[in-house]
């Protein structure tokens, strides 16, 4: 069974690898790290004072970025829908290396059709270990996208609230 999976490996079932390690080495540390940058903005921004908000705004300070935090909301919600899609496609890639070694068995008899759909079952597996694995790794960066998410809509709200009342307009 091992040899199986094995040779399997160096087939089809090769490209379910090669995505799941661009997905752990490639994807998932862009999609941390742009989580992270964004919240390092963010936080600070969204607790200080709104005096010191004020402040800040009027005189284009570098501590309120407002192109910058946009920018890497816009990264975050990159990486994080690349994240997801191949985080999907796992199953279907496995289904569908399922189905090709499942054709190549029309023409053979009684014992290959067993051994063959033995190693048809072999992409499923890996689709299969590769979405579940993903799947936890994809909810710790949504709660911190979400987070992010919250903290972008309160910081626009507070602008929003402060142009509104006329506060950029005044002197503090």
């Amino acid at each position: 069974m091992f040899s199986i999976i094995v040779k399997n490996l160096l087939g089809y079932d090769l490209i379910i690898l090669l995505l799941a390690l661009f997905n752990g080495f490639v994807i998932y540390p862009r999609a941390a790290k742009a989580c992270e940058d964004l919240k390092n903005q963010l936080q600070p921004t969204i607790y200080i004072p709104i005096s010191v908000f004020l402040r800040d705004m009027k005189g284009n300070h570098k501590a309120i970025n407002l192109h910058e935090i946009k920018k890497l909301r816009d990264q975050e919600v990159l990486y994080m829908n690349i994240l997801s899609t191949i985080h999907s496609v796992f199953p279907l890639l496995g289904i569908l290396g399922t189905i090709i070694a499942l054709l190549g068995m029309v023409d053979l008899e009684g014992g290959g059709v067993i051994l063959n759909f033995t190693t048809a079952l072999t992409s499923t597996f890996w689709g299969l270990v590769f979405a579940i694995g993903f799947k936890g790794v994809n909810t710790t960066l949504l709660s911190k996208s979400e987070l992010n998410s919250e903290d972008f809509e309160l910081l626009i709200k507070r602008i929003d609230s402060i142009n509104e009342r006329g506060d950029f307009n005044e002197e503090t």
